[in-house]
């Protein structure tokens, strides 16, 4: 692929630069032909209201449904009656302080250990452990967090870790999800029978922080544990197979949504004009089973060492190889480059059936050669029930979600259900 142009709004991960380069795409700021707009920034701003007709960006319109805590926690929620078997993945969780009644009633008798972490928190920032029949007093009282019932982990060499792993949806409509087939193991700085801090939050933010941390300990790649679960008799593939159900499940429960807000914010012309490349905190428990920590809507693509640099780079390269496959469209916005509005790109596109044709053919080969594994739609063995509880989603009554900022057009339809 090339001949492709970006801007890019906000910091500039050195990674994001690397990959552009790779994947053969020139950077060129203000350039209102650039067929990509890359945000790199945590502020929050209109990221579809800029764009030109032809232009694909790395936002999808409300993903942070699934991105903070208590809209995801509602969102699998209300799911898990009706698929019990695909939504295995949360924690038995409550949302605070809306179910604040609820889960003091469970901490007094249920003889477990919870964690609270709090509604937009990060970096291990507020994050609680606190054992059944202890007192617990709400941090916040009127702020949104979510308690959750702890998990025993899945331990190597007797410490607890967790997997940072990177999932493109590269459309909301028709659905297509990739889960990359690596990404970050992220071990905690101490053994877990030491029941401290660094012990048992596997934030690497938090971790570095000890002094006694060894940065190439605690932020190690998947490609290189995975191979050292396998030696010891774990089935590796049964394991992403879990995995890839979690992660599918996860966007088909927000999918109305998402497809709700795209059809406002950045309707198609065409071809889909929205993709996200988000970061799964996934914990494998004792019996290797994957839980859904929560989803960060902007991963740090920063790191600390080469193969680190090497496995993101190529991350991000392909993402954007994978979702603007446009240089053909590329061609012919830089042949007319002040000619074009909104009717006369949507006519070049319906009168030029080949650019999608050829778009569909420059994705076909991408996907010979990525890390990246289309988890949907695909043969997987729930593939069925994925359908099943896609289509309960389009017929579920759309909710006021705890936390949660959605159009103006789709909030006169909501009802709220706490």
């Amino acid at each position: 692929m090339t001949g492709i142009y970006a801007t890019i709004e906000g910091g500039k991960f050195r990674s994001i630069l690397e990959a552009m380069l790779e994947a053969d795409v020139s950077i060129e700021d203000k350039e209102s032909t650039a067929m990509l707009v890359w945000h790199d920034s945590l502020r929050e701003c209109d990221f579809f209201g800029p764009l030109k007709p032809w232009q694909i960006v790395n936002r999808i319109p409300s993903i942070n449904i699934i991105c903070r805590k208590c809209p995801y926690t509602r969102v699998i929620m209300r799911m898990q009656p009706h698929f019990p078997n695909l939504y295995n993945f949360l924690p038995k969780s409550y949302i605070l302080p809306i179910q604040l009644k609820d889960f003091l009633h469970e901490l007094q008798t249920s003889g477990q250990t919870y964690i609270y972490k709090p509604d937009g928190g990060s970096k291990g920032v507020e994050i609680l452990i606190f054992k059944s029949g202890e007192k617990f007093e709400v941090p916040h009282e009127s702020s949104l967090a979510v308690a959750q019932q702890y998990i025993d982990s899945y331990l190597i060499d007797g410490t607890k870790f967790d997997l940072r792993l990177y999932v493109l949806i590269a459309s909301i409509e028709p659905l297509r999800i990739y889960v990359y087939r690596n990404g970050l193991a992220r071990f905690c700085s101490e053994k877990f029978e030491t029941g401290t801090a660094f012990s048992q939050l596997t934030n690497v933010s938090l971790n570095s922080e000890n002094p006694d941390c060894d940065i190439s300990e605690i932020s190690q790649l998947v490609s290189d544990i995975f191979p050292r679960m396998e030696a010891m008799g774990v089935d590796v593939n049964a394991v992403w197979e879990r995995i890839d159900n979690a992660i599918v499940s996860t966007v088909i429960a927000a999918h109305e949504f998402l497809v709700r807000s795209e059809e406002i914010y950045c309707p198609k012309t065409g071809y889909s004009r929205c993709f996200h490349l988000l970061g799964f905190d996934v914990l494998l428990d004792r019996n290797l089973n994957p839980w859904i920590l929560e989803v960060n809507n902007r991963p740090s693509l920063d790191y600390y060492r080469g193969k680190e640099r090497r496995m993101k780079v190529g991350a991000i390269r392909d993402a954007i190889k994978i979702c603007c496959p446009l240089h053909h469209a590329q061609m012919a916005l830089a042949a007319r480059k002040w000619a074009w509005d909104k009717d006369s790109w949507l006519q070049f596109v319906k009168e030029t059936p080949s650019l999608i044709e050829n778009m569909e053919l420059t994705r076909s080969d991408v996907e010979k050669n990525t890390l990246f594994h289309l988890v949907y739609p695909s043969n997987h063995p729930n593939a069925k029930e994925w359908e099943k509880a896609l289509e309960m989603t389009r017929s579920m009554p759309l909710e006021l979600l705890p936390g949660m900022k959605l159009p103006e057009s789709i909030l006169k339809t909501l009802k709220y259900v706490f």
